[in-house]
């Protein structure tokens, strides 16, 4: 089971990808995305969800001290609904405009 984390500290390259050294001295292995590679050499706070010993799937990273992004998450379970609902008013504009035709 994973558990959200919250830390801060510098991001370094290490042999395996990016790592997370935090300022009480513990290492993190940060998933290698764009999104991380970005701030080596920063410091960062990171929020994400725990995988294995000292890994960390991040869901955000942004510079320390500054205030925490909003983040933006597509909520699929809202997708499908939504999809109908425009295909609705679709179809019943359409239907509208042939009959005014």
């Amino acid at each position: 089971m994973s558990s959200t984390t919250h830390l801060t500290g510098i991001v370094e390259r290490a042999a395996n990808g990016p790592v997370l050294r935090t300022d009480g001295g513990g290492t993190w292995d940060l998933d290698d995305t764009r999104q991380v590679r970005k701030f080596i050499g920063c410091r960062v706070e990171v929020v994400g969800q725990r995988t294995g010993f000292n890994g960390l799937a991040c869901d955000q990273i942004w510079p320390a001290g500054q205030p925490r992004p909003t983040a933006f998450k597509l909520r699929l379970e809202f997708l499908l609904p939504a999809a109908f609902v425009a295909y609705g008013l679709y179809a019943t504009v359409g239907g509208v405009v042939s009959v005014l035709r």
